[in-house]
């Protein structure tokens, strides 16, 4: 089951960071935002490993690894695991999912690989609000019901 999702801009700053649950207290808040800060170190190596392999593949190999934007299992705790996807217009997309759940130990890769591609359709839809300024943290309660969803159907 899907814990926190997380919309992160070109500079590393979070666009968006929502969770599901009871639990809104500060130390559940600062939980999932240590998760997702942590989560971008491993995706920003991750995206130094795979531009690295591009630049010595040949040009139909980078043409495929451009192609795929999902990069797979960032890195796992005892209690999470911590999935990353990043747009063309390098905007990450953190998915954390909870592994104490029976659910949440069965979750397969395409699962969340499909996921992260509707959530980067979501956030295509919400920044495309003319009154949205790129940049800005994306607060559409719309935005935030649609995630939400996501997270309780998908994942």
């Amino acid at each position: 089951m899907a814990v926190c999702v997380a919309v992160i801009g070109k500079d590393n700053s979070p666009l968006y960071i929502g969770g599901i649950g009871n639990d809104t207290s500060t130390d559940n808040e600062l939980s999932r935002q240590w998760l997702v800060h942590t989560a971008l170190d491993a995706l920003e190596e991750r995206l130094a490993t795979t531009n690295s392999n591009n630049a010595t593949a040949s040009a139909n190999a980078a043409r495929t690894d451009l192609r795929d934007l999902y990069l797979g299992l960032l890195y796992s705790t005892d209690t999470h695991k911590i999935y990353g996807y990043v747009t063309n217009t390098k905007i990450k997309l953190v998915l954390v999912t909870s592994s104490t759940s029976p659910s949440g130990s069965n979750i397969r890769d395409a699962e969340v690989r499909t996921a992260l591609r509707r959530l980067h359709a979501l956030y295509a839809d919400a920044i495309c609000n003319p009154f949205h300024l790129p940049g800005d943290q994306i607060i559409s309660q719309k935005f935030d019901r649609q995630v939400k969803s996501l997270m309780v159907n998908n994942v």
